[in-house]
């Protein structure tokens, strides 16, 4: 059996933003959730393909200076999620890793047989997002 290539040291206190850049980059998703760590595999190719035509389609819909970014990281209340895909409004910040609550108008999750359960109750949606944000 092939031993784990990363020593796991987790904190004495429940895992926050900063010590997601301590994990390795290994293809691994890696959320908090209320202190939790939390990891999944990476997706297969059906779930990006679906996750690429929804972003096209958002992107086509969407009112200029609104952007839809895939995999951005998500700050939430005692959390850091990586939802499939964002929808920033226009006075998103241009560039970062962890975008704030207040900058998203939708997040999307594409499930998946394996992501489903996670997806659903785990992960804490729906986001109490601004509607008053949302173009008309």
């Amino acid at each position: 059996m092939a031993q784990p290539t990363y020593e796991w040291h987790p904190p004495e206190r429940g895992w926050r933003e900063q010590d997601l850049f301590d994990l390795p980059e290994d293809g691994n998703r890696y959320e908090t959730i209320d202190g939790s760590l939390h990891v999944t595999p990476p997706a297969g190719y059906a779930h990006h393909e679906l996750a690429d035509e929804i972003r096209l389609t958002l992107r086509a819909a969407a009112p200029k200076g609104w952007r839809v970014i895939r995999g951005a990281g998500l700050r939430a209340p005692g959390s850091n999620l990586i939802p499939d895909l964002t929808v920033l409004t226009p006075g998103a910040p241009a560039d970062g890793m962890w975008i704030e609550p207040s900058d998203v108008a939708l997040v999307v999750e594409v499930e998946s047989p394996s992501s489903r359960r996670h997806d659903r109750f785990t992960k804490p949606w729906p986001m109490t997002l601004d509607p008053s944000a949302w173009p008309r």
